[in-house]
């Protein structure tokens, strides 16, 4: 994906009614047959998908022409060029083999600031050895890093030091059971004999 636009929210709906959200929508590069490239425009991103779908219908809708004959399909652009012709499949499908050009890296993290985002690829790694790994040159690419002046909580949060056990406890127990300490967990998954979880 190319010029990817994550606000570009919306749903898909298919034949059994079940609905998937599609999370942007962009730009794919491809080389046809003759190896002259092309745009694929208004692509949806739906990253819980597992196969690529192209839809006739907005085909259709684009200006693109569809010729189905002896198993086959052709599809044409707007200026009525070839861009692909695919045989029907065992399953009723035509199977399309895309050669796509430019792949780019979609950040998981978006931030305005570069210097954060280098923070979050080398999992949190402090600024001052960040600076270092730029300075020494160990890391092509990296840019000149700027520790900031705010703190991130989720590293501050990992470093935390858990509470110290208290060495006396305060209740005693002064009769059998007066005092249970118990390992408490559930609800379970699984039903057990009696019913419990």
């Amino acid at each position: 994906m190319i010029e990817l636009d994550t606000n570009a929210r919306s749903n898909i709906r298919f034949a059994d009614n079940n609905t998937i959200t599609a999370e942007g929508i962009g730009k794919v590069l491809i080389t046809k047959k003759d190896g002259r490239t092309a745009f694929m425009s208004d692509v949806l991103y739906v990253p819980t998908m597992k196969n690529n779908l192209l839809s006739l219908g907005q085909l259709l809708e684009k200006g693109y022409t569809m010729s189905m004959q002896k198993k086959c399909i052709e599809v044409c652009d707007e200026k009525k060029r070839l861009l692909f012709t695919t045989p029907l499949s065992k399953n009723r499908t035509f199977r399309i083999n895309l050669n796509v050009i430019a792949v780019q890296c979609m950040n998981v993290v978006k931030n305005d600031k570069e210097d954060w985002l280098w923070h979050y690829r080398y999992g949190h790694l402090n600024f001052r050895s960040l600076q270092l790994l730029g300075s020494n040159q160990m890391v092509s690419g990296l840019p000149n890093i700027q520790p900031p002046k705010k703190v991130c909580e989720r590293f501050v949060m990992g470093k935390h030091h858990r509470k110290e056990f208290k060495k006396a406890t305060v209740h005693r127990a002064k009769q059998p059971l007066g005092v249970v300490y118990a390992d408490l967990c559930g609800p379970f998954s699984a039903v057990f004999l009696g019913g419990n979880r």
